[in-house]
């Protein structure tokens, strides 16, 4: 490859923010984001929270929390971390300040225990507040206390043999649904 031709690309954003600075990419990101949140429990590995932020930035969501380890591994979110509001949060107990803003939606597979609504069917409109994505872990799904913290329990629909998608590619299909499904003319 040509260095001098890419030589242009030294950022991974889009044309239209080629010549902006960081805070002035936050600042239109602001300006447009999406009226939701999303919130991965990262307990153990960290393959998965870099896709999770690149996708809040590609569906432009309102914030991203993360509870459990602090540190996670930056490198797959390709800059998307520097433009995307990213708060950790310490403790379980943390979360629920959050039920003051959002509607609590846990995005797991294989839960009996709950009323779990189809993705498919489900009416992202009807919420009285804006909804928090709650995403767990691959192996683990979202914890027990988050299950019952939350207002709706939605599954992706699979037709294969596993029981689960990873985090990265949940978030990525959740949240294009739900930008799918409320999002206005621009």
């Amino acid at each position: 490859m040509n260095r001098e031709k890419w030589s242009f690309w030294k950022r991974n954003v889009t044309d239209r923010f080629k010549d902006s600075s960081v805070e002035e990419i936050k600042e239109a990101l602001e300006e447009t984001a999406f009226d939701y949140a999303v919130l991965m429990e990262h307990w153990n590995g960290d393959f998965n929270i870099s896709t999770m932020v690149r996708n809040a930035n590609a569906f432009n969501a309102k914030e991203v929390f993360y509870i459990g380890k602090k540190r996670w591994d930056r490198r797959g979110a390709v800059g998307t971390h520097h433009y995307t509001p990213l708060r950790h949060i310490n403790a379980l107990e943390d979360v629920l300040s959050l039920k003051k803003r959002y509607t609590f939606v846990a995005l797991d597979n294989n839960v009996e225990k709950y009323n779990v609504m189809k993705l498919d069917e489900f009416d992202w409109n009807r919420l009285e507040k804006p909804p928090l994505m709650i995403f767990g872990e691959e192996g683990e799904g979202v914890t027990s206390t988050l299950m019952e913290w939350s207002d709706y329990v939605v599954e992706i629909p699979q037709y294969g043999s596993v029981r689960s998608l990873n985090v990265g590619t949940s978030s990525g299909i959740v949240m294009h649904d739900y930008v799918n499904k409320t999002r206005k003319l621009l």
